[in-house]
């Protein structure tokens, strides 16, 4: 096959294929903005050739402007449409993610981005965002995050087969518990959509998003990933400062012992291993 459509129609019997599939609506919408701006790109052709998606892949690239992530999303879903067209060897490959895409977000933009929430007076996201960076969530935990585990202040959250105790920052729980009040929330979870479901994870990325102009902060870094990757710094760089604290109180402990029993010395060991690399 040389070419292949590309129209309103097929974008959308796509698109109920994948709604019979159980995609959830989050996902279908998400489809269909990228199946539309690819068909803007290509414009006035309604056609898909061998090499579009190939093309389409090189002026992104070229261009600078997107995320690797970004560009790879767009990919991805040309090549669903592609298989759902019968032409799987017309699909392109993701390209792979730099140094720039696995960069950690800096604790001064995440105070950023809560600052443009509470500005935006969007409270909800403000309390997600805070709870993955704080707490360490993942996105799938978010449901076990109830009114109830906020007002004990601890809890086990369970999912992946694996469980694991997560305990909330007083100062982080009374803010949550106030949270709860305001929003007349007495049981189940904190965080929910207006229908009352679970908060998909596009929806939480597309939101994420809308704060990064006013946090000046660059889009990539805005995901849950980032702000998983950004609580696992901060808590090595915690355990790292405890075990120097620790080894300066043990070795202050050892010298005051050393005072009341030791062997009296007449040299620094420090200055006479300094005398030994001089070749004094």
């Amino acid at each position: 096959m040389e070419e292949i459509k590309f129209t309103e129609e097929t974008i959308e019997d796509f698109l109920q294929e994948k709604i019979k599939s159980g995609n959830k609506p989050e996902t279908i919408a998400e489809y269909r903005r990228i199946l539309q701006k690819f068909q803007k790109e290509l414009l006035p052709e309604d056609v898909l050739r061998e090499n579009t998606l190939q093309q389409w892949k090189n002026t992104m690239q070229q261009e600078g402007k997107l995320a690797v992530r970004t560009i790879n999303r767009r990919l991805a879903v040309v090549n669903q449409y592609l298989h759902f067209m019968g032409e799987r060897n017309w699909q392109v490959s993701c390209m792979p993610l730099g140094d720039t895409e696995q960069t950690v977000l800096q604790r001064g933009e995440y105070i950023r981005l809560l600052q443009a929430a509470k500005q935006q007076k969007k409270e909800q996201l403000y309390f997600i965002i805070k709870s993955i960076c704080t707490l360490g969530l993942h996105i799938w935990e978010l449901p076990q995050m109830t009114v109830d585990f906020v007002k004990k202040g601890s809890g086990i959250f369970s999912g992946n087969g694996q469980e694991r105790k997560v305990v909330i920052p007083r100062s982080f729980q009374r803010e949550l518990v106030d949270y709860c009040k305001r929003s007349n929330m007495e049981h189940g979870a904190i965080f929910r959509s207006q229908r009352g479901t679970n908060i998909h994870r596009i929806t939480i990325n597309a939101a994420m998003k809308q704060l990064c102009q006013m946090a000046d902060v660059a889009p990539e870094k805005v995901n849950p990933r980032c702000l998983l990757r950004l609580y696992e710094q901060t808590q090595k760089q915690l355990q790292d400062n405890v075990s120097m604290l620790l080894l300066q109180y043990y070795d202050k402990l050892l010298e005051a012992e050393e005072m009341m029993t030791g062997w009296e010395t007449y040299e620094d060991p420090i200055s006479v291993e300094d005398k030994s690399a001089s070749g004094q």
